[in-house]
């Protein structure tokens, strides 16, 4: 998980660099990703595989919502107030 939050190269190889960065860059930055994260992620992957990887990221983002959503139902039912949970703040540039 700490390789995730860093993102230091040297940790993945360049194809999963571009496409983590580029998705970093793409949710936390309200211009979207950099021309520079951009041409690094058009370049490692033709447009197909990009489709692939916006895919992914989607489908993550959906099934965290719904997780979400699920277990502050949960603790509803079982009457049970939520719980406060370690979140991870947002930084815009």
């Amino acid at each position: 998980m700490k390789d995730l939050v860093r993102l230091d190269p040297s940790r993945f190889d360049a194809r999963e660099h571009a496409a983590l960065c580029w998705v970093r860059e793409t949710l936390t930055s309200i211009q979207g990703a950099s021309e520079d994260t951009l041409g690094r992620f058009e370049e490692a992957f033709d447009e197909r595989h990009r489709e692939y990887v916006v895919a992914t990221m989607k489908a993550m983002y959906f099934f965290n919502l719904l997780g979400n959503t699920a277990e502050s139902l949960l603790l509803r039912l079982l009457g049970r107030d939520e719980e406060q949970t370690e979140v991870c703040e947002l930084v815009y540039d």
